[in-house]
């Protein structure tokens, strides 16, 4: 059976050096030697071989003639240059050292292995068994012996070998005996069959005491070879002396840090050991340690052992503290392994010294601190902070005591907005602000008013007040957004209604905002009820006065009413000439919305808060005069649309409403719109906002609405895109993201009906791939062709805005194509594939007794629908933006219709339609939460059916893609709460993606 053998033979040039064989072994006969063994052979074979007899083979074959060739002699033939080989220019250097190492390595692999080895006497053309050599797992030791005369100095060298079994150390000369070097940077000898190698002495050593037993030194140069060479002997070998002493010293190691730069030029903690007066870094360079000693009384060694185990025990030691190893005696704080300048690390290990300085002392430490020609501050360092309320602000005033030192907080400024740690002390110390600090104070300056003498911090910020008060806790860790639990209130007798739990908790929630004083978005799912949470707040607050039950056709005053009823509301302005039905005192309520939901509302209130007197503020026969405060004034709400608010700004603004609430408030998410400032202007006491879709395209929506709500919470808007907005969105920040989810979390409750209206049916959603038909695909591709090359040429000529907007007029027009060419061209013959199974599906629905609500974002691809639904004799009713009587088309469906058909915008709010059990998603819209609005007109509380929504894409069109797009704006949207173009966020890369 063939075996893996190392036979070591001379070759020319080169010496003595050893190939990987295959072998056979024969009783009585030569081994027969088979082929050389190769890495191919482990590739071939790995299973084969030992990870031993792998890593032989793969350090033998570097050595081989060939890869000799391959590293060193590329430019001449294998013959040439191992002919030449002893001339090459690198041959001292580098090729004889290369073969050094890499014989070493094998031979002491051989040794910790057991694998065989032999030898090869060129002279014959075989091997046998008696070949072998023998290679010990223990290197050999070389072994010195001094005697130190009055004629001078002599010594010897010897070798000693441990042996195997117990047997006593073997201790021989080398005078007389048949030595070959097989090493020359680290010794290895060949003595007959015997291989000894050593660890750290080079050949050269052993080369006199060949033809000698010992050397002597004559007297004259004693002094150096007893400073010089004896000392390196006694440091590194075992050494017998006569004529001098060596003095082993027990000394007590003791620690010592010091900041120093590592070889990236960065501070780090450097530890060193001090033995007596000689300080060793924390490494293992140097176990030993020789001073050499002359006196009158003669020659003596002072011989410094470390004691690695308490090293080691020192080095622990320090990582239990929170430091940890850059390098064999280089440590730093852990939090700096995640800093990048020189400054914030050392302002962090200036920080660590100081909780951990009175630690270090008491356990024998000493500490260096002057780094970079700069003293550290080492010293005590406290904050004391003091602060009051002042109605919307806190006053906070902080004073810090370095050392010796009080100085006003408002010199730290500076240095904490640019996060730059160093201050420098009245004394010229640098004091290394500490990284705590700017955990603490960072977000302050962001929002906060500075003075020399005081802080002034809005209200809203009281997460940031209780940062700054009480230091960094718990609540700052980088993924921990905390809850907050607030206090359970009554429900208000006059709401006629039971709250459910979600619905209880939301309503604590708005009176925890309202007592103090905090404006809130309360972001529920839609059907969840927000309008009765609403409610329940708003009676609360009215419920204070004795009530008074109202017919609820009377409660409503309406802009429709006589003119005798409009001559009685002028005559309020001088004497109360009608009734008053706010008897509180307390003003009444503004509340915005869309015109679509007034009705909603109107019902609302009725149904659940009878005792309420509501005044609807809308239409054209509306009363518009400076003094209508007067009225409002008597009533408990008032209902207006955001179209009458921005038109009727300058009468409405004149009186201060006790709450101002927004519904559907994302209609107000762009800053620079009419109504936005509008909004703006309404005095109020308290500020609300209710909406399913706070995020609707981008974060700046987040701020709009915020804004409205709790003024300045989340700074301007410059300051709000680029401090969250940019680093969000194109950085991937999670740090921004945990620190905005902090600041808003207080002031927005959002809740999913997954969550929270466990008794709801489940929604089952399907996308269903439509292949076009032939003709509607032609169609499509020349379409596609077109508009891409001309969208080329637009990115060359046109602004970056100039250039989204006619993208997206480009991509709608794909968008009808895939939903049916002849929205786009009329005289279009074909059929579409998406058209077709639609029409299936709904007549096989409404044969089954199903009810189907029907979204597209195309009025025309209802109209096309419609078309087909008359020609099938289908029931349905339909729903867009032109259709006034909203009420009436509502209770059409409601009452006999089986179908549906809603244009997205005119439909997404508004409307409780729990009769359908399925929903039509006839295109993707750029916006999930759009969709999730519409689905959420018939998965709301109420519904007792399974929900099955159908989103219908067709293959391989510009519909695809935008279901990608939709999935990034929906995870946007999920870490926070959950502009019409959406195209303005993406580059031109991206926009061009999508013709591709």
């Amino acid at each position: 059976m063939e075996q893996l053998i190392a036979v070591f033979t001379s070759k020319r040039n080169i010496g003595l050096t050893a190939i990987p064989y295959f072998a056979t072994f024969n009783e009585n006969q030569p081994i027969t030697l088979h082929e050389h063994a190769t890495p191919e052979h482990i590739r071939a074979e790995p299973e084969r071989f030992s990870d031993q007899q792998k890593e032989m083979i793969l350090l033998l074959t570097k050595i081989s003639e060939h890869n000799l060739h391959r590293r060193y002699g590329k430019k001449e033939s294998l013959k040439t240059f191992m002919d030449q080989l002893q001339v090459h220019p690198h041959f001292e250097k580098e090729i004889l050292p290369f073969i050094d190492r890499t014989i070493y390595s094998a031979i002491y692999l051989l040794g910790q292995s057991g694998l065989k080895a032999y030898y090869k006497d060129g002279t014959f053309s075989n091997v046998y068994q008696s070949d072998r050599l023998i290679i010990r797992e223990t290197p050999a030791q070389p072994v010195f012996d001094f005697t130190l005369t009055s004629e001078g100095l002599e010594y010897s060298l010897k070798v000693r070998q441990a042996l195997e079994d117990n047997k006593p150390d073997k201790e021989f000369a080398l005078l007389g005996r048949d030595v070959e070097f097989i090493s020359r940077e680290t010794a290895v000898l060949k003595i007959h069959h015997n291989i000894y190698y050593f660890k750290n002495i080079d050949s050269n050593k052993f080369k006199p005491f060949l033809d000698k037993s010992t050397i002597h030194v004559p007297m004259r140069q004693v002094d150096i070879y007893m400073e010089g060479f004896v000392s390196k002997c006694i440091r590194n070998f075992d050494v017998t002396g006569k004529g001098f002493e060596v003095i082993e010293k027990k000394e007590q190691p003791l620690p010592h840090l010091a900041l120093i730069k590592d070889l990236k030029h960065l501070p780090v903690l450097g530890l060193h050991f001090k033995y007596g007066n000689r300080i060793f870094l924390a490494d293992r360079l140097a176990p030993v340690y020789v001073e050499y000693v002359k006196s009158e009384q003669g020659y003596a060694f002072h011989k410094i052992v470390r004691d690695f185990d308490f090293e080691l025990s020192i080095i622990n030691r320090l990582n239990e503290l929170g430091l940890v190893k850059t390098g064999d005696a280089l440590f730093q704080p852990e939090a700096c392994t995640s800093k990048k300048t020189a400054t914030q690390m050392l302002a962090f290990m200036a920080d660590w010294i100081n909780l951990n300085k009175e630690q270090l002392n008491k356990e024998g430490f000493s500490i260096e601190t002057n780094f970079d020609n700069r003293n550290i501050f080492v010293g005590k360092a406290t904050l004391k902070v003091d602060s009051s309320e002042d109605n919307d602000w806190f006053e906070i005033k902080v004073r810090v005591q370095i050392g010796e030192f009080n100085l006003p907080f408002f010199k730290f400024r500076k240095n904490l907005i640019e996060e730059n740690p160093e201050f420098e002390l009245p004394n010229g110390q640098t004091f290394m602000i500490p990284p705590e600090w700017f955990t603490r104070f960072s977000e302050l300056f962001d929002y906060a008013k500075v003075d020399k003498n005081s802080i002034r911090l809005p209200r809203s910020h009281f997460q940031i007040m209780e940062r700054v008060k009480y230091g960094v806790g718990q609540i700052d860790k980088k993924t921990d957004v905390p809850k907050i639990v607030f206090p359970q209130v009554e429900i208000p007798e006059g709401i006629q209604a039971k709250l459910r739990p979600y619905q209880t908790e939301g309503y604590a929630w708005l009176n925890f905002l309202m007592e103090n004083g905090y404006g809130g978005i309360l972001a529920d799912d839609m059907g969840l009820g927000k309008t009765l949470q609403t409610i329940t707040l708003l009676q609360k607050i009215y419920d204070n006065i004795e009530r008074q039950t109202i017919d609820p056709q009377e409660a409503l005053m309406t802009p429709e009413e006589t003119a005798e009823e409009r001559a009685q509301q002028l005559s309020l302005f001088g004497a109360p000439a009608v009734k008053t039905f706010n008897k509180t005192g307390i003003p009444a309520s503004l509340i915005v919305m869309p015109t679509s939901l007034v009705h909603n509302w109107q019902d609302e209130l009725s149904k659940f808060s009878p005792g309420m007197r509501i005044y609807n503020y809308t239409g054209t026969n509306r009363l518009r005069s400076k003094d209508i405060g007067k009225i409002f004034q008597h009533y408990h709400i008032v209902l207006t649309s955001y179209g009458v608010l921005r038109n009727d700004i300058e009468l409405m603004a004149n009186y201060t409403f006790h709450y101002f609430i927004l519904d559907e408030s994302q209609y107000v998410k762009n800053p620079t719109s009419k109504v936005y400032e509008a909004v703006k202007q309404i005095q109020s006491k308290h500020r609300l906002t209710l909406t399913g879709t706070p995020i609707e395209n981008s974060l700046v929506d987040l701020w709009a609405q915020m804004n409205l709500v709790n003024k300045g919470l989340l700074g301007s808007l410059a300051f709000f895109k680029r401090h969250f907005v940019q680093p969000i969105t194109r950085h991937k920040a999670e740090d921004k993201e945990v620190k905005l989810q902090k600041l808003i979390q207080p002031f927005l409750l959002r809740r999913t009906k997954e969550k929270v209206a466990k008794d709801l049916p489940p929604i089952m959603e399907q996308v269903l791939y439509c292949d076009m038909t032939p003709e509607q695909e032609k169609f499509y591709e020349r379409e596609k062709s077109g508009i891409r090359n001309s969208i080329y040429q637009v990115f060359e000529h046109k602004t970056p805005e100039q250039s989204a907007i006619m993208a997206l007029q480009a991509l709608t027009r794909l968008r009808q194509i895939a939903n049916h060419p002849v929205m786009v061209d009329e005289s279009y013959q074909g059929s579409s594939g998406k058209f077709e199974q639609i029409v299936d599906k709904l007549e096989s629905i409404v044969a089954e007794g199903h009810n189907v609500l029907v979204f597209s974002s195309f009025v025309k691809d209802l109209e096309l629908l419609q078309k087909e639904l008359q020609i099938k004799k289908l029931s349905f009713t339909k729903l867009i933006g032109s259709t006034r009587e909203r009420d009436k088309v509502i209770q059409e469906f409601n009452d006999k219709a089986s179908i549906f058909l809603i244009s997205l915008k005119a439909g997404g709010v508004g409307l409780n339609l729990t009769k359908a059990d399925y929903v039509f998603m006839l295109n993707p819209w750029w916006n999930p939460a759009a969709e999730s609005q519409a689905i959420n007109r018939a998965h709301r509380i109420g519904q007792t059916r399974n929900v099955f929504v159908y989103r219908f894409l067709s293959s391989g069109t510009i519909e695809d893609k935008i279901a990608r797009l939709q999935q990034k704006k929906s995870q946007l949207a999920d870490v926070f709460v959950n502009n019409n173009n959406p195209l303005t966020d993406l580059s031109q890369e991206e926009i061009l993606e999508l013709f591709s």
